[in-house]
């Protein structure tokens, strides 16, 4: 978490928040070249970034010490790259921050960005915190914002085409990160984005796709451990012209239970970090290239989906073949992804059809779960059969 970020659950008073200030009176341009151009003149020493793939794009994140490339690079650091060559798949992103102030200026630069405000939407995770926040227009053309809807005095983003501030005190935790690559994803038309994750076997790349809580990163993690490619546990990125899956790790967050406890040896000899989860659960955050290095994935030729499908004593596959009348089962992947799902049907219509398309290109099969271990088993034998 940023230092000074709070739950976006957490109202402190009634009075007006900073970003609220800066946006009170026609000068707001002004005031936030200002507030970029003065953190960086305060701290030009301190300047640090990191480059990143998310994707099929290279995100340069550049920042002043002010915590947001050390969240960054702790949430992705198994998507850290070496700087790449002149490419025009880069992103860049500043951040700046004032010494003492809550406000976060993210300027971008690069090819077919979408409107960060937009970008500020979308992310899954944070749906939750912002069920009650809306858009609405900005105090000059060409900006919007993002305010509560029971307070319309406390802002929770404003943006224009190229440039996002966010108020840290109201942001729920990981807000301004998720919302970066938000916008990343969003300028890679040709790749779809799924709730999912996504892992490798026998040199082809599989989806585990299901609801929150179903089951899918205890799965990979065990899939990992047996000594098989992990490529993401939250987010699966798909090339859907050479339907191919690319790598998206993001730190795991392990529930507690009988498999984590079962890894404990290992988690101790390992760098990782507790948080207390929504749920209220304290949850383990882990890298999995620093849990088990050799599960770094690679590209891979998409070639199976395994749709999560209740528990039972023991692992069960059936052949599966999705259709059109899945909507139910398949939700998840979609709904679960972009936080506008039921607002417009059209929209939902075209976005499960393209999860839909993808899927019936593959071999697909209904899984009800066992333990982790015979499960990681019985997905195995099941790929290793058919590429063998």
């Amino acid at each position: 978490m940023i230092p000074g970020s709070q739950d976006a659950d957490r109202h402190a008073s009634s009075r007006p928040k900073p970003l609220a200030v800066c946006l009170d009176g026609a000068d707001l341009v002004d005031r936030v070249q200002a507030l970029a151009a003065g953190a960086r003149q305060r701290s030009t020493a301190s300047l640090r970034s990191s480059w990143f793939r998310l994707g099929d794009r290279y995100l340069q994140v550049v920042s002043e010490g002010n915590g947001f490339l050390d969240e960054f690079e702790a949430l992705y650091r198994d998507c850290i790259v070496t700087q790449p060559r002149q490419d025009p798949r880069i992103i860049r992103c500043h951040a700046d921050r004032p010494a003492g102030s809550s406000l976060l200026c993210l300027s971008f630069d690069g090819e077919d960005l979408p409107d960060p405000i937009g970008a500020a939407g979308t992310p899954f995770r944070m749906l939750r915190h912002l069920a009650r926040y809306v858009e609405v227009p900005g105090p000059v053309p060409g900006w919007r914002m993002m305010v509560d809807s029971e307070d319309r005095d406390r802002p929770l983003a404003a943006g224009d085409g190229h440039r996002l501030v966010i108020d840290l005190d109201e942001a729920p935790a990981e807000f301004a990160t998720d919302c970066v690559v938000s916008l990343v994803q969003g300028a890679q038309q040709d790749v779809l984005f799924m709730h999912a994750a996504s892992f490798g076997i026998a040199g082809v790349g599989a989806l585990l796709v299901g609801c929150g809580q179903a089951g899918k990163s205890t799965t990979a993690l065990a899939l990992a451990a047996r000594g098989h490619s992990f490529l993401g546990d939250d987010v699966a990125a798909v090339r859907t012209r050479t339907r191919e899956i690319l790598p998206f790790p993001r730190v795991v967050s392990l529930r507690p239970g009988p498999y984590v406890r079962s890894l404990e040896a290992r988690l101790r000899a390992t760098r990782h970090t507790t948080a207390v989860g929504p749920d209220g659960q304290t949850r383990t955050l882990v890298s999995m290239g620093v849990l088990f290095p050799a599960s770094a994935g690679r590209v891979l030729p998409l070639r199976f989906a395994f749709l999560l499908d209740g528990f039972a004593a023991h692992a069960r596959l059936t052949p599966f073949r999705p259709g059109i009348g899945d909507v139910k089962r398949l939700k998840a992947a979609v709904s679960e992804s972009i936080p506008s799902w039921g607002l417009s049907p059209g929209r939902d219509l075209m976005r499960f059809l393209a999860v839909v398309n993808v899927l019936s290109g593959l071999d697909c099969h209904l899984v009800e779960l066992g333990s982790p271990e015979d499960s990681a088993v019985a997905i195995e034998d099941v790929m290793e059969a058919a590429c063998h």
